[in-house]
């Protein structure tokens, strides 16, 4: 392969990698506003291993989120806005904040799984579980080749 192919492909794979996050992003958000819930897929992230956990500190969330400690600490404040989390002391190690649900987080997170499952279920329309295993298999390659510091 020539180095123009090569670099056609790479930016063609790379392109379409992101135009497919930015197309599910955006058809989450439109599905969460048709029912009437305000939250961003990247609050949505956020709230998941919150509930999961009981209380994340933010370090958790950005390792769990892949996210870095400017953005988590934007998300919570965005979600800590809406009422939807509230940062405690840790028990243990009073220097760490522990983000937890509110009431008012605990519904909405189960408000939006019926739309989350929604919008998964229009992201594989038409894709069999096969294609999604080996589309996962292929991304996951991708990353650990990447991640080796190569």
């Amino acid at each position: 392969m020539t180095k123009e192919a090569s670099l056609k492909f790479h930016m063609g794979m790379g392109m379409l990698i992101n135009s497919a996050h930015r197309a599910m992003t955006k058809r989450f958000v439109q599905n969460a506003m048709d029912s009437g819930s305000d939250i961003s897929l990247d609050q949505w992230m956020v709230l998941g291993p919150i509930w999961q956990l009981g209380s994340a500190s933010q370090k958790e969330l950005g390792e769990i989120c892949l996210k870095d400690k400017t953005s988590i600490t934007r998300l919570v404040d965005a979600l800590e806005r809406k009422s939807l989390v509230v940062r405690i002391e840790d028990q243990l190690d009073h220097r760490v904040k522990r983000v937890v649900l509110t009431n008012s987080g605990k519904q909405l997170f189960f408000d939006v799984l019926p739309i989350m499952e929604k919008t998964r279920e229009e992201v594989r329309e038409n894709i069999s579980d096969e294609d999604i295993d080996t589309f996962k298999s292929v991304l996951s390659r991708i990353i650990n080749n990447l991640g080796d510091g190569k």
